[in-house]
């Protein structure tokens, strides 16, 4: 008897817990909530990696994407993931792989914005048993990077270069608006568009000049120079998408036809697929698709976290195509990211 009354007051027990819980706020649902899905997620990463990315400069949309697709990635493989942004400052980006290494992360990303200037800080990384993969550019020295995520720059110069030519039917004139520093990037399509210019007598190339940064203030600039001398110029060749937007704003300014001037850049900004959709501005670009970019960086980072090998070769080739009229197709600009 006595047995059955204490089952019986336990009972009435229970059931008064389970409707005091149930008529909680919603904020102790939420609290509720949010504490089993972090315990979740604690428990789906048996292992987690500090990850930390050295960006050369997020005012680039490519870079900016590039960092979304690491970010995105590491939240879904239990990466502790941390960016630094040296807006295009080598000193900065210095000391900041330098600070990297000083907190011990696992594995450092970087996008190196000068061949010469980074190599000291890789050392640093390299003396104290911290790995960098290269994206986007890199040091050239496989004895300090365990891999390079990027392209042959030389071949995106020739690529844009003999689009170029092409539309030009082999002669014309040419202005050339080239990006700031010494990194691969620049360098070597530099190379690939005087190999083309060389190969092809017909292209006369009035206006060679460098910007201080890639930015459309800089593209303005140097293309008003540009049409000042040359007003019946035929061509630019912008480093990037900034760049050659700031040309076509130089173009509108001084009244030219855009059916009587070709314009190229590359990055692959989405104000730069609007214009080439529409026929009124930059008709071409390297698209680099920062965001897929980041993504096969972030794959082969995480392959290195968890074998201790990239599996890959020491260049690994990332997404990238020119894009235009003729192959833009039904695409959207998050297609093209």
């Amino acid at each position: 008897m006595k047995n059955t009354k204490w089952k019986l007051l336990a009972m009435m027990l229970s059931v008064s817990l389970l409707i005091f819980a149930s008529c909680g706020g919603d904020d102790d649902d939420s609290s509720s909530a949010s504490s089993a899905s972090s315990t979740s997620e604690e428990a789906e990463c048996s292992e987690t990696y500090d990850v930390a990315y050295a960006n050369l400069a997020t005012f680039i949309l490519y870079f900016r994407d590039l960092e979304e697709g690491l970010r995105r990635f590491g939240a879904a493989n239990c990466w502790n993931f941390t960016s630094a942004d040296a807006a295009y400052v080598m000193e900065d980006q210095v000391a900041q792989i330098e600070d990297m290494v000083t907190k011990g992360v696992d594995l450092i990303i970087a996008s190196p914005g000068d061949l010469i200037s980074l190599k000291p800080a890789y050392e640093v990384a390299k003396e104290a048993g911290i790995p960098i993969l290269s994206t986007g550019d890199s040091v050239k020295d496989d004895s300090l990077e365990i891999g390079f995520v990027g392209a042959i720059w030389i071949d995106t110069g020739v690529d844009q270069t003999e689009w170029m030519v092409e539309k030009l039917g082999g002669s014309g004139t040419m202005a050339r608006i080239g990006g700031p520093g010494a990194s691969e990037y620049v360098e070597g399509r530099l190379e690939g568009f005087e190999e083309v210019v060389a190969a092809n007598p017909g292209i006369d190339v009035v206006f060679n000049q460098s910007a201080d940064s890639f930015t459309a203030e800089e593209g303005l600039r140097l293309a008003q120079d540009a049409l000042t001398a040359n007003p019946d110029l035929n061509a630019i060749w912008a480093d990037s998408d900034a760049l050659a937007l700031g040309a076509v704003q130089a173009v509108n300014e001084a009244g030219i036809d855009h059916a009587d001037i070709w314009i190229t850049g590359s990055d692959g900004e989405p104000a730069v697929f609007d214009q080439i959709r529409d026929g009124t501005g930059v008709d071409a670009t390297i698209a680099l698709h920062g965001l897929q970019w980041g993504t096969v960086t972030a794959e082969v980072a995480h392959k290195f976290l968890t074998t201790g090998s990239t599996g890959e070769d020491y260049f690994i080739p990332a997404p990238i195509e020119l894009v235009d009229a003729e192959n833009m197709g039904s695409r959207t600009n998050e297609d093209l990211r």
